[in-house]
């Protein structure tokens, strides 16, 4: 467990904009920030920061939070692992102790530390036999010479070199204590099924580490040095807490400033093709790693841009296979950009045959936008085969109707309609009927969600009832309570001089006739938290005191409340309608909150009581004295609107 002291200390210094435009390309408005959520895909921006407050909050996902909570969602880390995170990033030093932490999340956290440790020793060990042992120098350092790479990119990339000995980094590994279950963990040594023993992965291989955005080594890629090697060409880490292969982009850690900077960045397949690009000047660059784009990775790259140049090696089929990765970013958002190179060239290649300034060139000269380049490649193979052309004009129209920007849409048709010489009107149509189409799976889609929903929202109803009773649980209400306390807390309440949180304190404590509690978290976390500030400062806590707190469920529930803003339509001022505002209406909605909390209470007290006229060895005559009392209770609960707002 980490010192509050210490948490405190987390959430002043590191600014949560700061941590966050790590991640998401905020643009201001008015004192918050906004930018496309990083949890989820959004087209329209509903993740919002209030650096005021130090809180986060998106209004698609509900996630939200302070600084701490960011990270551990962002990175998917444990409370203590974000706090250190943050308390490294910012020089920060953590008071600990072992108190608090469950048995699970400690094992998961201790297992994490001992994987990137793991991975820290690795890297070591790759990064010294390139240089420092003679085989590395003789046999792989020549690899990255003869391609041009200078000892300044080597040393910015962090290459390595794994020997050829079958056993050569697990001996090392091992005699620095670490065991065979997390170098297998890690996916650094393989087991032989014929007699159980280890050997290397990446053996003879000169070694890519893969950094993810936030810096750390999370797994490596290893590639063979000579094309006569039968073996595989690269050899990749497996999936493990640290590295999911769907969410990584090489370089993107390297090079995030350069993007931002440039707000574009330049997408493209290999290691070397990123190395080369950095050194001849060009920053702002990310690779897939030899693989198909995935959903995961451009909601990356989205956090830093939206401007995307598709890099493609001059290899007809590899363009082809590759275009389904254009319709993902499209459905993301972005602007898509393409640069097709010659046939036989990528890259790597071909920045080196026309050097760093007549690559750069034919970079600025030859990007096209999606419609000419997929148009030109698919319709040059259709020939005048009228059926084939027809497919390839409608798979275009599919890529188009991803795009919600009308004047762009409007704009890229017109282009489509000058290259493929159709109708300008024969397109509208058929767009116009792939849109209905595409409506319609989104209206599925949006429904199978609200199902989905609407059995979470059961499953929590279900959570805080119980089973044995008809009532619902009056967690609804305890959830008013506390976000009064948080909205209204120190404003003043009736005629006695109280404010809210001293009134809500006082009818908890007097409130005998239902036995009234808050019985579901994170109300009690929050309510003991008020009681306890109360006692010593005789004040409610501040909104910034609940965005701040150390406990993560207050916090994240303080963003959920702080970032809402609801404004008053000016048709109603222009209307001369007054209208009360929550502001004006909170003692009002004070009254209601108590009297659904007490019909609440007495429903499930009159349950609990008719079970017992079922069981031999109660008295039914007391027991239905008390139904009596309950029900007249019941009865009079509107009376007692009347005894609460003779205190207001």
């Amino acid at each position: 467990m980490i010192d509050p002291s210490s948490i405190n200390q987390i959430v002043d210094l590191a600014h949560i904009e700061d941590v966050v435009g790590e991640y998401v390309n905020l643009k201001r408005s008015g004192s918050r920030y906004k930018g496309n959520c990083p949890f989820h895909d959004e087209k329209t921006p509903s993740f919002v920061v209030t650096p005021g407050m130090g809180i986060y909050k998106c209004f698609g996902c509900q996630k939200g939070g302070n600084v701490i909570q960011f990270v551990m969602d962002i990175e998917n880390l444990s409370f203590t692992e974000s706090a250190r995170f943050l308390a490294k990033k910012y020089g920060i030093d953590l008071i600990e102790t072992n108190i608090g932490n469950s048995d699970a999340s400690m094992e998961q956290q201790r297992e994490k530390e001992s994987l990137q440790a793991l991975n820290d020793f690795a890297l070591s060990f790759f990064q010294d036999q390139l240089i420092q042992a003679e085989e590395g120098r003789t046999m792989a350092l020549p690899y990255f010479r003869e391609r041009g790479y200078t000892q300044k990119s080597i040393d910015f990339w962090k290459v390595g070199y794994s020997p050829a000995s079958w056993t050569a980094f697990y001996n090392h590994a091992k005699s620095k204590g670490y065991s065979d279950e997390v170098l297998l963990k890690a996916g650094l040594i393989k087991q032989r099924d014929k007699d159980g023993g280890f050997y290397d992965l990446f053996r003879n291989r000169v070694i890519f580490p893969l950094v993810a955005v936030n810096g750390k080594v999370i797994g490596f890629a290893g590639r063979v040095m000579s094309k006569v090697d039968k073996a595989p060409k690269y050899v990749n880490s497996p999936e493990t807490l640290l590295y999911k292969k769907s969410d990584f982009l090489y370089a993107l850690s390297q090079s995030k400033s350069e993007i931002r900077k440039n707000d574009k960045v330049y997408l493209m397949e290999g290691y070397t093709d990123v190395m080369t690009l950095q050194q001849a000047g060009i920053g702002n660059v990310a690779a897939s790693s030899g693989t198909a784009l995935t959903p995961g990775q451009i909601r990356i790259v989205k956090r830093f841009t939206s401007n995307v140049s598709v890099i493609y090696d001059g290899d007809i089929a590899g363009m082809k296979a590759s275009l389904r990765g254009i319709d993902l970013l499209l459905e993301q958002d972005l602007n898509v950009r393409v640069i097709p190179l010659p046939e036989g060239q990528d890259p790597d290649s071909y920045c080196k045959e026309l050097g760093s300034e007549g690559f750069q060139e034919y970079l600025k000269h030859n990007e096209q936008n999606f419609i000419v380049f997929k148009a030109e490649l698919l319709l040059t193979e259709a020939s005048n085969d009228p059926l084939r052309k027809s497919e390839v004009v409608s798979d275009i129209l599919g890529s188009l109707s991803l795009i919600n920007d009308k004047i762009k849409r409007e704009i890229l048709l017109q282009e489509l309609q000058s290259i493929c010489d159709i109708p300008i009107q024969t397109l509208y149509t058929e767009l116009g009927k792939i849109d209905r189409k595409n409506r319609q799976k989104d209206s599925e889609k949006n429904i199978s969600q609200e199902l989905s929903l609407l059995k979470q929202a059961e499953a929590t109803i279900n959570e805080f009832s119980d089973p044995n009773t008809e009532v619902l649980s009056d967690v609804h209400q305890e959830r008013a309570l506390i976000r009064m306390i948080m909205l209204h807390g120190n404003k003043p309440v009736g005629t006695e001089e109280l404010t809210i949180t001293e009134f809500i304190l006082q009818e908890l404590d007097d409130d005998a006739n239902a036995s009234f509690q808050l019985m579901h978290e994170p109300y009690t976390l929050i309510l003991e938290f008020v009681k306890l500030y109360y006692s010593n400062n005789q004040c409610a806590p501040e909104a910034v005191d609940f965005a701040k707190h150390s406990n993560p469920a207050i916090s994240k529930f303080a963003a959920e409340i702080y970032s809402t803003e609801h404004t008053l339509s000016s048709a109603f001022i222009d209307n001369l309608i007054s209208v009360k505002t929550e502001d004006d209406n909170y003692p009002k909605e004070l009254i209601d909150i108590f009297l659904n909390l007490r019909r609440t209470k007495i429903e499930e007290m009159i349950l609990e009581e008719q079970k017992k006229l079922v069981d031999p060895e109660e008295n039914d005559s007391e027991v239905l004295q008390v139904l009596d009392y309950l029900i007249i209770l019941r009865k009079q609960i509107a009376d007692q609107i009347g005894a609460v707002t003779a205190r207001l």
